[in-house]
């Protein structure tokens, strides 16, 4: 069976997502799909706006056959590490192509400029970059690729995301044939009524509004009707704010030093900040040329996860969902995994799983649900027959 991969957040899925999953199964001819999904926590430094069993279930139904959890530690981090441990699942899963929508939609140029990333010249000066410490990594980044080449805009967002996936296949010789779907509007519009395809940042602005309705022609039918029986709250990186705020406050310097993405100083940055009352305007006090937003999101969200520096998290296969067909695949290749595969929690080693299980704690308190300390463990993956 042909496998390809998508790498996804689902946050919310809505029809351009759907349309994406459909042309990676015609473009390369697919008979399997692989979703390696954020859980509980997503890339931006925030939670998912819903629970990852919704997002599972979403999508199995618009047409995924398995779901992989990508695991907290990876998913709340810097694209280059996203997408590196997205690239090691898919080639553990035995996957033949990876699908992945960009601003560019050339394929080919994506495994080019991965090739002259990977070059120990691009390296080099890279790291002079990121020595003067005047830029944030992505902006290094960006600024040391287009003093090589101006053939990929890196300052698009997917298309930063795409060349990280194209590196990372360089680099671990996953073997994976590349696809990329052009996106020809704007995906983080915030008006839904521009374009065809509304972006998942104009559609959570929306719900979090509570203005449900307004969404209604810009997801499938299963999603919406999904949203309107949703009956916790939904989640945004607000509703994480009192809780990263007492820790600012109450934490001393040396326990926050210790915690991964904690450098440069930028705990005292935070911690001035943390005397904002809205989360807002604690970002707007925190954001900096040197420090974006989304840094100070994901920062913020290691904090409260506790990702500490020293720790050494072992990637792994969390199995969130399956269809009939999903099943048949992974059974074809079970015994050949190197990497942990975890279907029942219970059953994992917990140091391996204690991040993902901490990151389903702490959703579950910010959703205000009662914490029920052994949920996370019996959760089984969602079989969709």
């Amino acid at each position: 069976m042909r496998a390809t991969g998508i790498i996804v957040e689902y946050n919310p899925l809505h029809n351009g997502h759907l349309y994406h999953l459909q042309e990676a199964r015609k473009q390369t001819k697919a008979d399997i799909i692989i979703a390696i999904m954020s859980g509980s926590f997503v890339q931006r430094g925030e939670p998912a706006i819903v629970s990852k069993e919704l997002r599972t279930k979403w999508a199995l139904e618009a047409g995924c056959d398995l779901v992989f959890e990508l695991p907290v530690r990876f998913a709340v981090q810097q694209a280059d590490i996203f997408a590196s441990a997205a690239i090691e699942l898919l080639k553990d899963l035995k996957t033949n192509a990876l699908f992945f929508g960009s601003e560019n939609g050339d394929a080919t140029k994506f495994r080019i400029i991965a090739k002259l990333a990977a070059s120990p010249l691009f390296e080099e000066a890279l790291r002079r970059m990121l020595a003067e410490k005047k830029l944030s990594y992505g902006e290094a980044y960006t600024e040391t690729l287009t003093s090589f080449t101006n053939e990929l805009d890196v300052t698009k967002p997917n298309n930063i995301l795409g060349l990280h996936y194209a590196l990372a296949n360089e680099k671990q010789e996953a073997g994976l044939k590349l696809y990329s779907l052009k996106r020809t509007n704007n995906y983080h519009a915030t008006d839904v009524h521009s374009n065809d395809f509304a972006s998942a940042t104009a559609l959570r602005k929306l719900l979090l509004e509570n203005n449900l309705p307004a969404i209604k022609t810009k997801v499938p039918g299963f999603v919406y009707t999904s949203l309107e029986n949703y009956q916790t709250p939904l989640l945004s990186f607000s509703s994480a704010y009192p809780y990263l705020r007492y820790r600012l406050l109450s934490d001393r310097n040396e326990s926050l030093t210790v915690i991964n993405s904690v450098t440069e100083g930028i705990e005292n940055r935070l911690r001035r900040a943390a005397f904002e009352e809205t989360a807002e305007e604690f970002l707007r006090a925190t954001t900096t040329k040197r420090y974006s937003t989304s840094r100070v999101r994901r920062t913020a969200m290691q904090i409260l996860l506790q990702f500490q520096k020293k720790d050494q998290p072992e990637n792994h296969l969390r199995l969130l969902g399956m269809t009939k067909q999903g099943q048949a695949y992974l059974s074809t290749i079970k015994k050949e995994l190197s990497l942990p595969l975890v279907s029942t929690p219970s059953k994992a080693s917990q140091e391996l799983i204690q991040y993902d299980i901490q990151a389903s704690r702490l959703y579950h308190l910010l959703e205000g649900n009662s914490v029920q300390l052994n949920a996370p463990f019996s959760a089984r993956p969602l079989l969709y027959f």
